[in-house]
């Protein structure tokens, strides 16, 4: 019996609020920039944070259920993107303002300070 692909939102009934809560937890946005730093899709393996693999599973998953990323199996292989471009279409300039934002000071310039401290 071949694994079962995970279901992916449509965007369009994905709500600001959920996405900024993805993104709110650090693990979450670790993984997004990860993904946001090389275009394309990066094997579950390849992404090396030190954190068991059922959590970053749920961390993966919060992400999907968000719209952020979405997922394909290949085989025994799980592979993971960021979907940019649907986000972008979605939420015009979200996701290049808060992977620009590395800390306060740079959010600051972004009003967005408040929600990074």
């Amino acid at each position: 019996m071949a694994p079962r692909e995970p279901e992916h939102p449509r965007l369009d009934g994905v709500e600001l609020v959920t996405v900024l809560a993805a993104l709110a937890e650090p693990t979450r946005l670790k993984i997004v920039r990860m993904l946001a730093a090389r275009s394309g899709e990066r094997a579950w393996k390849d992404i090396d944070l030190p954190i068991a693999q059922s959590t970053l599973s749920h961390h993966l998953k919060i992400l999907r259920n968000a719209g952020l990323v979405q997922s394909r199996t290949e085989g025994t292989r799980c592979f993971i993107s960021l979907r940019d471009r649907d986000v972008e279409r979605r939420f015009p300039g979200l996701l290049e303002t808060v992977l620009s934002c590395r800390d306060a000071a740079t959010c600051q310039g972004a009003g967005l300070r408040d929600q990074v401290s």
